[in-house]
């Protein structure tokens, strides 16, 4: 009988309470990973880890705001002591603010680019030296399709999202002859609630014929972005390294 492909790892997913970070979290568990839930929503962590735990794995709830660097640290430390050294890094946590570049915020624009950047950049920080030392690593970062597609209204979120394909890159340079690969998953048209409360009951017509359709005319499911996150942390994806996958149905052919 062939061995669970994750058997062995231990996984740390940022916003992984719900959406694509839960789906992530549980696909990687069922492959038998060991999982640190990682959210700013601590019930929702608890609840999300102990349903991961019915499945026979180790798994533990870090409640953190992950733009905090020293919350970020002490994640890492719990993981560290709970689980053991993190072979497997995804930065999912991410939230959006939208609207025209004269009308958004300064702190709208600050609160996007610490949470979906900032956080991906001290994660890596306070984990790579982790797998550097083991030389063994994966890191998957979750991008959106809005990075190279972008629409109006989205500045914030476009440009962090960007922001994580340009971090992801240099990462992976820098740690390409340690056995540890990084790589972006960048979403299209995704069924999350942040999707969701963006287009309500008009997200499969969006898909389907709006600004944002694609020609497969579908809403992503999660679990379709937790299959190429799934794929970029196993032991054989070791030569796919600065890359990034779209999951769009075709919305974006690079």
């Amino acid at each position: 009988m062939a061995a669970a492909p994750h058997e062995g790892q231990v996984a740390i997913v940022t916003g992984a309470a719900s959406g694509i970070g839960f789906a992530v979290a549980r696909r990687l568990a069922e492959g038998g990973s060991a999982v640190a839930v990682v959210d700013q929503n601590g019930a929702g962590a608890e609840i999300a880890a102990s349903s991961l735990r019915a499945l026979g794995v180790s798994a533990i709830a870090c409640q953190a705001n992950v733009a905090e660097s020293a919350e970020v640290r002490s994640v890492v430390e719990a993981v560290v002591a709970n689980l053991g050294e993190p072979s497997i890094l995804v930065n999912n946590a991410g939230i959006s603010r939208g609207g025209r570049v004269q009308d958004i915020s300064e702190e709208d624009w600050d609160l996007v680019l610490s949470v979906n950047l900032r956080g991906s950049f001290l994660f890596c920080k306070f984990v790579v030296p982790l797998m550097v030392e083991a030389r063994y690593g994966r890191i998957v970062s979750i991008a959106s399709g809005t990075a190279v597609r972008v629409g109006p209204g989205t500045s914030p979120y476009a440009a962090s999202k960007a922001g994580v394909i340009a971090l992801t890159k240099s990462v992976a340079g820098e740690v390409a002859r340690m056995g540890i690969t990084a790589n972006v998953v960048a979403p299209g048209i995704t069924d999350t609630a942040m999707t969701r409360g963006q287009f309500g009951d008009r997200l499969e017509e969006e898909a389907a014929s709006g600004r944002i359709a694609n020609p497969m005319k579908v809403v992503i499911q999660p679990d379709d972005i937790a299959s190429a996150v799934c794929y970029l942390a196993l032991p054989e994806s070791r030569y796919i390294t600065g890359q990034t996958i779209h999951v769009n149905a075709g919305a974006f052919m690079p």
